[in-house]
């Protein structure tokens, strides 16, 4: 069976951007989970935390023996949330110092630093256009392993009957289209994708 593919036109209004064949009669898109957050962040993050505190294989104490400081700017003060676990405090101390990501930025040119590159796994299906393009045109390797990683998802989760993409039209990472809104005139009003609730 053939599919329409969409993707929002300059209007903002669902256009087709393409087919794609499907085996099945029914069609659904989403997201997947996003258990990288998780598995390579949070828990290895916990883990240590625990080891270091002396808390290994113990059960957590009801009161804070671990201050966790997290470089979070002025600009994603939402991302900012408290310790969900008495063991531990969360601190901010760019928030506490009223520093923008401009102000980081400007810090580290001041002593010498290279501008950071954002992190984020290669394969991460919350990019967007812009970082996609990016990587297509300037880190041929990273590229080359997105493509690999995409096809690679096809098929391949557990649990999720149909193809997964990692590009939100749905189609392969290496056809899909790479415009973004601005190329077209448009603002990016949603541009924070993350909501902080992972604790990093």
């Amino acid at each position: 069976m053939v599919v329409p593919v969409y993707d929002e036109g300059d209007d903002g209004e669902l256009i087709e951007i393409g087919t794609r064949a499907t085996a099945r009669e029914t069609v659904s898109i989403g997201m997947i989970r996003r258990q990288c957050t998780t598995d390579y962040k949070i828990v290895p993050i916990r883990r240590k935390f625990r080891e270091l505190a002396g808390l290994t294989r113990k059960r957590s104490p009801d009161h804070a023996v671990v201050e966790q400081w997290i470089g979070i700017s002025c600009d994603e003060i939402v991302r900012a949330k408290p310790s969900f676990e008495p063991w531990q405090v969360k601190r901010f101390p760019l928030i506490e110092k009223r520093m923008s990501r401009r102000d980081c930025l400007a810090w580290l040119r001041r002593h010498g630093y290279p501008d950071p590159p954002k992190s984020a796994c290669v394969g991460c299906p919350f990019h967007d256009n812009a970082r996609w393009r990016f990587m297509r045109d300037h880190d041929l390797a990273a590229w080359a392993d997105a493509i690999e990683v995409d096809q690679a998802l096809r098929n391949g989760v557990r649990g999720i009957r149909g193809e997964v993409f990692l590009h939100r039209s749905c189609v392969p990472l290496d056809e899909a289209d790479l415009s973004t809104a601005s190329d077209r005139g448009q603002l990016d009003l949603w541009p924070n994708e993350c909501e902080g609730m992972c604790g990093v």
